[in-house]
């Protein structure tokens, strides 16, 4: 009962924390409250429909599960949070993928400290409840590390530009992957390698580098389009100052002439024609 009673207070921080991020990335259609209520509606479906199938059935399909868990998700942040399609799924991927990678570790730190017993989520086990105690503070760190690559991508011209759907691609080729490593997982009870968690951690960090490669193309274009504008702007000054020089050598011109004018009138007599003796007169 205590593994069943930890899942669902685990799942009440995963709540929290998605209001928290999601808020933070897509931002929310309605008021906090209303919000926070349909996310306390989102852990309760998933606490329904997930613990009772984990910890109790005889058998079941992961990928039965996790394709459940995504139809909730994107029901959730249809109804709760704006934005494109595109982002919606992007942020769900990019926390999906992290969140994955914290619960791969914290089994496999589980695995060294307890013993797991004859299923891998079994109640009362002392395997299983140390992998929910150890993946809460890694999921704090996942989340933080999704919203990191976000906040790097959300600079990226890529997002703007309609191309949005390539910035998925990644992270879902890495969701795809820790799929299959969980369906082996469970269905197997083998434990993970250390290629298989170093593999997922540095496919990770590629999303990070890629945003990052991506920001920095943005900051290149956006220097191209300043130069661009410097150029245009120095071309339209050399235009005007061409303009101006002109007129003023046009100004010299009549100027020059202005004073040569000047220059005759003054060079002439008053009266146009000296005026005749009396005496000539007589």
């Amino acid at each position: 009962m205590l593994t069943v009673i930890l899942s669902i207070l685990a799942y009440g921080h995963d709540s929290l924390m998605l209001l928290i991020y999601y808020s933070r990335t897509l931002g929310r259609r309605y008021s906090l409250k209303i919000t926070a209520a349909a996310t306390g509606v989102w852990w309760v479906m998933q606490c329904a429909c997930k613990l009772p199938v984990m910890y109790f059935a005889d058998e079941y399909s992961m990928s039965v599960v996790m394709m459940l868990q995504c139809l909730l998700m994107g029901g959730y942040l249809f109804l709760c949070y704006g934005s494109s399609p595109a982002k919606k799924l992007l942020a769900m991927l990019l926390v999906t993928v992290t969140l994955g990678l914290a619960e791969i570790t914290a089994i496999l730190i589980a695995e060294n400290i307890a013993e797991a017993g004859s299923r891998v989520l079994e109640a009362g086990s002392e395997f299983t409840v140390a992998g929910i105690l150890l993946a809460r503070p890694l999921a704090v760190l996942a989340y933080y590390l999704a919203f990191l690559i976000w906040r790097t991508l959300e600079r990226v011209s890529w997002l703007k530009d309609g191309r949005q759907w390539l910035c998925v691609l990644l992270p879902l080729s890495q969701l795809f992957l820790l799929w299959y490593f969980t369906e082996v997982f469970i269905d197997g009870m083998r434990h993970f390698s250390f290629l298989t968690v170093a593999g997922a951690l540095l496919s990770i960090f590629a999303d990070a580098y890629m945003f990052v490669i991506f920001d920095r193309a943005r900051e290149r274009e956006d220097m191209e389009k300043e130069l661009r504008l410097q150029k245009h702007l120095y071309e339209l000054e050399q235009i005007r100052y061409h303009k101006l020089r002109e007129s003023q050598e046009e100004l010299e011109r009549l100027r020059h002439d202005y004073q040569n004018y000047l220059l005759l009138l003054r060079a002439m007599p008053e009266g146009g024609h000296e005026e005749p003796e009396e005496g000539a007169k007589a």
